[in-house]
C-alpha cells in the first residue's frame, strides 16, 4: 500500500503536537525520599541499586519537606554529592527534587524541621494566615531557594526538579481549598496588586470582585502565577550559573498555569521537562491508573508544542512507597499504558525510607522486575519514535478508560482522532433501573462498558468501523476486554499495537484485523515483559491483515512490531 493510500485510509491529521521523537532525558527515573542519602542509609540503597543495575537511568535525590537551616542543606548536598559520584559510577545520571517551596500543608510541613523559615505565610482571601505555607513574594523565601539551589548545582545535577507545590492553587490555611479562591492574599501580595491596578484593593473587597467578574479574576491569577514565576526564575537562574548544563524540570497537579514552568526556561533557557500528576496510587483498581493516563495527556494539551517544553513524563507513584501499596506489575502497566499515550520517558516514586519498608523488599522484590522490564518499555517508547496514538476521541476520561478496555481504540490529548466515538449507548444491554439513567452521562457509559455482551460488543466493533469510515486501524475477531492503543506514523502506516489484558483472567489466542501495514511487511514481532520476542504470521487479506496475537497473562501487557 502506498504511503498516499494510507494516508487516505486513515484521513487527515487533527491539530496537534508534531509526532513523538526521541527524547534527550533518561529513559526510566525513581525518586526517593531525602533520607535515602544519610550515611546509615545510603549504603544499602546503594547496593541495592547495583544488585539491580540496568533498572535505572536516572535517580532524583530530594531535599525533603520542610523548611531547616541552610546549614542543613549544606550537609544534605554535600552528602548528595557523595552518592552522585557512586550513581555516576553505576552509569545513572544523579538529579535533585526540590520538594517543598510553598508546602503542601502546614501539617506536612510540620513533621520536619521548619527552623529555617523567616519568611512570611500564606494568606486566604477570608484573612486567614497559614501557619507554614509560604508567600511566594516573599524576597526572603526567595533568597533561602536561591541558596538551596546553588549548593545543589555544585554537584552539577542531570536535572534539577520543582514539585508541584508550586501548582496555582491554596492547600492550607483552606480548610477546603476547592470552594476558596487561589493565590495568597498577605498584605504585601494586595499591596503589589493594587500598584499593579493602579487602584486600592482591600482583601474582602477584591474576593467579592474576583468571584463577580472574570476579568478581575483573570488579572488577579495573572498576577499571583508571575509570583510564583519569580520562584522558579530565581531558582533556575541560580542552577545555570553553577551548572549551565542542568536541565529544569516541574511536577505539577491539577490545571498547569505555564507562566509558572515557564518561569524556569526564562531562568536558565533550556527546556523545561514536564511531569503532571493525578494520584492513583495504589493496584487496588487498575482502571484508575489508566483514566489518569488519559488524564495527562489532557494536562498536556496546548502546552507540548510549546518551544520552552522538552520532554515529558507521567506521575507513577506508590503512596506509601510500600509491599502492599503497589506491586511490580502494576507500575510496569502503568508506565506502558502512558508510553502508549504519548509520554516519552517515565517517571516512579517507588521508594522512600519514611515509611518502614525494608531496603531488602526494593533489592530482591521490586527492583528486579523492573530492570526485566527495562528494555521492553524503552524498546517499546523507540519503537513509537515518529508516530502517535490513533482512535476516537472521548469527553471524559472514565469511559475512555473502559471502552479503551474493551477493544476500542481511544485516543487521548493530542492524538490523531478518527472522530467522536460512537453512542456507547446504543450497545444493548439489560440494566436495573437504566429508566432512570442519563443514557448521556459517563455513568451511564461506564455502566454499559462493564456489562455489554459479546453479541453486543461485536455489534459495536462493526458501527465503530463503519463510523470511522473504513479507516480503523485495529478490529478484534472476537471482543476482548483489553487496552489497545495503535500508533501511526505520519504517512498514516501501523507502527505498533499496544495491548494490555484488562481482566482477572487470561486472555486466549485472538485473532486481530489491522489496516495501514506496510505490504512489504510479511511477519510481525511480538514483545512482553520478561519473554523472548515472538515472530507472528501477517496474512494478507485485501487492504488489511490478520494476526494471532499469542496468550496473555491477566493484567499484563505487550506489543505487536509491525514496522
Amino acid at each position: 500500500m502506498t504511503a498516499g493510500l494510507l494516508a487516505f485510509c486513515l484521513g487527515p491529521s487533527v491539530p496537534t503536537a508534531s509526532a513523538q521523537s526521541t527524547p534527550d532525558a533518561p529513559f526510566a527515573a525513581l525518586r526517593f525520599g531525602y533520607r535515602y542519602t544519610n550515611p546509615d542509609k545510603w549504603p544499602a540503597m546503594r547496593r541495592a541499586l547495583e544488585k539491580n543495575a540496568g533498572a535505572f537511568d536516572e535517580i532524583w535525590f530530594s531535599t525533603g519537606v520542610s523548611f531547616p537551616p541552610l546549614s542543613w542543606h549544606e550537609e544534605h548536598a554535600r552528602q548528595c554529592d557523595e552518592a552522585a559520584a557512586d550513581l555516576r559510577r553505576m552509569g545513572i545520571v544523579p538529579s535533585i527534587e526540590i520538594q517543598t517551596i510553598i508546602g503542601h500543608t502546614d501539617d506536612i510541613l510540620e513533621t520536619g524541621d521548619c527552623s529555617g523559615q523567616d519568611w512570611g505565610t500564606m494568606v486566604s482571601a477570608e484573612g486567614l494566615a497559614a501557619r507554614r505555607l509560604s508567600c511566594p513574594r516573599d524576597p526572603k523565601l526567595i533568597a533561602y531557594f536561591t541558596r538551596v539551589a546553588e549548593l545543589h548545582a555544585a554537584w552539577k545535577p542531570g536535572s534539577v526538579w520543582v514539585d508541584d507545590d508550586m501548582s496555582y492553587r491554596n492547600r492550607a490555611p483552606l480548610r477546603n481549598p476547592r470552594n476558596n479562591l487561589p493565590g495568597c492574599f498577605c498584605d504585601r501580595c494586595l499591596a503589589g496588586f493594587s500598584a499593579a491596578e493602579g487602584r486600592r484593593w482591600e482583601r474582602n473587597e477584591l474576593a467579592r470582585q474576583i468571584r463577580a467578574d472574570e476579568s478581575v479574576r483573570r488579572r488577579w491569577d495573572d498576577y499571583s502565577c508571575a509570583g510564583f514565576a519569580e520562584v522558579t526564575r530565581a531558582i533556575a537562574a541560580a542552577v545555570h550559573r553553577v551548572s549551565p548544563e542542568t536541565v529544569m524540570g516541574y511536577q505539577y497537579g491539577g490545571e498547569l498555569r505555564p507562566a509558572i514552568p515557564k518561569g524556569l526556561f526564562d531562568g536558565c533557557g533550556l527546556p523545561v521537562r514536564l511531569r503532571p500528576g493525578a494520584g492513583a496510587y495504589w493496584d487496588t483498581d487498575p482502571l484508575l491508573q489508566l483514566g489518569k493516563a488519559y488524564t495527562l495527556q489532557r494536562m498536556l494539551l496546548g502546552v507540548r508544542k510549546e518551544p520552552w517544553v522538552g520532554p515529558c513524563c507521567p506521575e507513577i507513584e506508590t503512596c506509601p512507597r510500600t509491599f502492599a501499596c503497589r506491586t511490580p506489575q502494576g507500575i510496569i502497566l502503568e508506565a506502558f499504558e502512558n508510553l502508549a499515550l504519548g509520554m516519552d520517558f517515565v517517571s516512579m516514586f517507588a521508594a522512600d525510607a519514611r515509611t518502614d519498608e525494608s531496603t531488602d523488599f526494593y533489592a530482591d522484590r521490586l527492583f528486579p522486575r523492573l530492570r526485566a522490564a527495562h528494555s521492553f518499555l524503552k524498546d517499546y517508547r523507540d519503537a513509537n519514535v515518529g508516530t502517535r496514538p490513533c482512535g476516537f476521541s472521548v469527553p471524559n476520561d472514565a469511559p475512555a478508560a473502559l471502552v479503551a478496555c474493551r477493544g476500542v481504540p481511544i485516543v487521548g490529548a493530542g492524538g490523531r482522532s478518527l472522530g467522536t466515538l460512537p453512542d456507547v449507548a446504543s450497545i444493548p444491554i439489560r440494566m436495573s433501573g437504566s429508566g432512570t439513567v442519563n443514557k448521556a452521562s459517563p455513568q451511564y457509559q461506564t455502566r454499559v462498558m462493564q456489562i455489554a455482551s459479546s453479541v453486543g460488543l461485536s455489534e459495536y466493533y462493526a458501527r465503530c468501523d463503519r463510523a470511522s469510515g473504513g479507516r480503523l486501524p485495529v478490529r478484534f475477531g472476537f471482543p476482548v476486554m483489553a487496552f489497545v492503543v495503535p500508533r501511526v506514523k505520519d504517512d498514516g502506516s501501523l507502527a505498533t499495537l499496544a495491548l494490555v489484558n484488562a481482566s482477572i483472567d487470561r486472555q486466549d489466542p485472538v485473532d486481530v484485523f489491522l489496516r495501514g501495514v506496510d505490504e512489504r511487511v510479511t511477519k510481525a514481532m511480538w514483545h512482553e515483559p520478561e519473554h523472548a520476542p515472538a515472530e507472528i504470521p501477517v496474512v494478507r487479506d485485501g487492504s488489511s491483515v490478520r494476526v494471532r496475537l499469542p496468550r496473555l497473562a491477566a493484567w499484563s501487557c505487550g506489543y505487536l512490531d509491525v514496522r
